[in-house]
């Protein structure tokens, strides 16, 4: 019997300041953009409570009292926690580390992705690992070229496709025992990045892969995109 999600909370990061938006941002954090007539992050609530989600944390950083005050009207007993404005992704997940009992989602603030989140939960703890990384198929416009030291081509391949890190990913508690101090206190999403080459090292990140719905919104342009993407797999007219 496949065991329910709603005891297994949903971690939302979403404190970072959303440079790459420009003039945009400077007034709104990127959470509380709209695609259509609903926010990016209430598309993500609605989508995860709609598959079974129900617990909620939120890492604040940048204009955290917008975002608190917003997401306070919209979800009840979530619990919002804030790192710091200056704080790394790695350290804002480390913060909340005490809210931590079970296995626990983790959601980059500006990603909507179509997840089976029963799925991805039955197969991380299939693996037995620490992380579970959800990673989808991309493909290279261009020929990718790789050469020695005497500039002599080595490989040409012509559009190959390569996984990539969506942004989703589950954590076992055990997770927070296996990460060093400096690698914690690194900035931006260094400590993401260091983390997961160190738990691959002691063969402790499992991957689950992914290939549906899955839009990232970091600029205007793929502001824009999300909006005619979106509306191909959500009804936004509610």
């Amino acid at each position: 019997m496949q065991k329910k999600i709603n005891k297994n909370p949903m971690i939302i990061l979403c404190g970072g300041k959303g440079k790459r938006m420009g003039e945009i941002t400077k007034k709104i954090p990127k959470p509380l953009l709209k695609v259509g007539k609903k926010t990016i992050i209430e598309h993500k609530i609605k989508y995860y409570q709609s598959k079974g989600v129900s617990k909620f944390i939120f890492c604040l950083g940048y204009k955290s009292l917008l975002l608190k005050n917003f997401l306070s009207k919209k979800i009840k007993n979530a619990i919002f926690d804030d790192a710091g404005i200056s704080a790394g992704i790695l350290k804002r997940i480390f913060f909340v580390r005490r809210y931590i009992k079970v296995d626990t989602f983790v959601s980059y603030g500006d990603t909507l992705a179509k997840i089976d989140f029963k799925d991805l939960l039955r197969e991380h703890r299939k693996s037995k690992c620490a992380l579970t990384i959800v990673v989808a198929p991309i493909q290279s416009p261009f020929g990718i070229v790789d050469w020695d030291s005497k500039h002599r081509a080595k490989t040409f391949e012509e559009k190959p496709t390569f996984n990539h890190f969506v942004g989703y990913s589950v954590i076992s508690p055990n997770f927070f025992k296996k990460i060093s101090n400096k690698i914690i206190n690194l900035n931006d999403g260094k400590g993401v990045v260091e983390a997961i080459k160190h738990l691959i090292k002691k063969k402790q990140v499992n991957v689950y892969k992914f290939n549906d719905l899955q839009i990232t919104i970091n600029s205007k342009t793929e502001l824009y995109n999300a909006k005619l993407e979106y509306n191909k797999y959500f009804t936004l007219n509610e």
